[in-house]
């Protein structure tokens, strides 16, 4: 990260953290602190509740899991384990949680155990009888283990709640409120998300303590990092060819294409492998272990292109995704947040293009507008669609005239 205007980042030393995760950090290349760690860590050291709201990629693992475990390391006292608990949406997050925790705690004796579904319940329920300090869980199968009694929370020093706005988005709501109901009524509580609306706001609020609010960039993505582009479209036969010629003039090392539903993602992703392009796909239908073996096969580089709905991509984090292409524009600025910020991450650049045909042009603009900014228009050279956008834009950039033509097409029709 390069000094602007005398600015100089924080580095993590600075947090006086355990020498063991600051060891572990610094191998880890975790140097320089991004802003929600640097405005988080030490909040939470100061054992107090947060809601932070900070964009996809900006470190917030790592802003609440280096101080929790410097608080478990400095507080060894005779509790029996487990005493953080960390809450996520789905099973890949928490795959990827745990893949973090190994990370920053490699020179230390604390353990962690996976709760989640489509493991063995059996197997889970002999590893927490072993009491690891941590347990990284999806609400679901956390509840069957309070339910048959085969895990104790009563000791909890600290729940942590990881893509809030997701967890309530799934309905996961009455489960949360088990959990809570099964950890001491004096625990530490922490909720992140990249958006978090009012609403969601709302119904989370009972499970913190007066909580501190810290919001950091929660609907804009890093302008000097991020390129947003638009290309107009006729149909989805257009955008598959779009999309075959974006691929090949960005040349990205690793691409994510985003669709609205399994059967475009599942046919967008067979057309790519038909172009002998080294190409997936993954959706919210597909097994467990298949969702697993695609995303770890995309992470290792066995495949450069991943096509996925947003259910099975929600959280995914892997290094090096340059591209971002929309097949089909998000249903709603979160979705559309959570989506170019596969990209640009950690101070990366990093380009997302979204593919827009006639039914879609209000829904681009409506994103446009929350965040506050106008997409750059690009053509594909022999590959401009016939449609050139609505021949009238409002001020707000929606198409002018569209309710009085629905209106009249309505009439035409009683008539």
């Amino acid at each position: 990260m390069s000094e602007q205007a005398g600015y100089y980042p924080p580095v993590i030393a600075q947090f006086s953290l355990h020498p063991h995760l600051l060891r572990a950090a610094e191998e880890a290349g975790f140097i320089e602190a991004t802003a929600v760690q640097s405005q988080t860590i030490p909040q939470v050291l100061l054992d107090k509740d947060l809601i932070v709201c900070s964009k996809t990629g900006s470190g917030k693992t790592a802003a609440f899991m280096l101080p929790a475990l410097h608080k478990l390391l400095n507080n060894c006292d005779s509790k029996s384990a487990p005493r953080l608990l960390i809450l996520l949406p789905t099973r890949e997050l928490a795959l990827q949680t745990r893949r973090t925790f190994e990370t920053l705690a490699r020179h230390t004796d604390l353990s962690c155990v996976l709760v989640i579904g489509g493991e063995t319940f059996s197997r889970q329920r002999t590893n927490i009888d072993k009491q690891p300090e941590v347990i990284i869980a999806t609400p679901g199968r956390l509840v069957e283990h309070i339910v048959k009694a085969t895990v104790d929370l009563s000791k909890l020093d600290m729940m942590v709640l990881d893509e809030a706005d997701r967890i309530l988005e799934l309905g996961f709501a009455p489960e949360v409120k088990t959990i809570t109901k099964a950890c001491p009524h004096q625990r530490q509580t922490l909720l992140f998300s990249a958006t978090l609306s009012q609403q969601h706001t709302w119904d989370i609020a009972t499970f913190l303590h007066d909580p501190q609010t810290i919001t950091i960039d929660p609907h804009q993505q890093s302008q000097t990092s991020l390129i947003q582009q638009v290309v107009l479209a006729d149909d989805l036969q257009h955008k598959k060819r779009l999309v075959i010629a974006l691929l090949a003039k960005e040349q990205a090392p690793r691409s994510i294409i985003f669709c609205n539903t399994r059967k475009q993602c599942q046919a967008l992703g067979n057309a790519l492998k038909a172009h002998k392009l080294r190409a997936d796909f993954t959706h919210g239908e597909l097994s467990q272990r298949d969702r697993k073996r695609i995303i770890n096969q995309f992470r290792s580089g066995q495949f450069g292109i991943l096509v996925a709905t947003d259910v099975a991509a929600r959280g995914i984090d892997i290094q090096g995704i340059t591209l971002v292409i929309n097949f089909n524009v998000a249903l709603s600025v979160d979705d559309h947040i959570h989506r170019v910020g596969r990209t640009a991450r950690a101070g990366r650049t990093g380009t997302a293009i979204s593919l827009v045909d006639s039914t879609e042009w209000n829904q681009m603009s409506r994103i446009e507008r929350h965040l506050k900014t106008r997409f750059t228009h690009r053509k594909v050279s022999g590959l401009v669609a016939n449609y050139r956008g609505p021949v009238r834009v409002k001020s707000s950039g929606k198409a002018a005239g569209r309710k009085k033509l629905k209106a009249r097409r309505r009439r035409s029709k009683v008539t």
